[in-house]
């Protein structure tokens, strides 16, 4: 994703200045950076740690606009049944509760 953002603006020095950074502190990134590869992806699954609902295992899927691709909206899902799922709706109860009070105070 970063090399697309950089493809899109070649100009960019702060994103130059980035890579620039990036390619002297880490060999494995400067060897990355240097294949050229770019790998679109429009789905995947990743495993993340919320300071409250704990380990997380999300998939995800980008959907770009037609009209304008450099806009995509990103859905995080996870699998019914599963602590993730769990925890999701944990943390949506407590938006849902947020709004009601919020509401309710007007």
């Amino acid at each position: 994703m970063l090399r697309r953002e950089a493809g899109r603006n070649p100009q960019d020095q702060r994103m130059a200045h980035l890579v620039g950074e990036l390619s002297l502190a880490d060999d494995d990134f400067r060897r990355w950076w240097g294949d050229h590869h770019i790998a679109s992806r429009t789905r995947g699954s990743k495993s993340l740690r919320h300071p409250i609902a704990g380990d997380l295992t999300l998939d995800w899927d980008a959907l770009t606009c037609a009209g304008d691709p450099e806009q995509q909206l990103v859905v995080w899902t996870a699998e019914p049944d599963t602590l993730s799922h769990d925890a999701l709706r944990l943390l949506a109860s407590w938006t849902a509760t947020t709004t009601d009070h919020s509401v309710a105070d007007r």
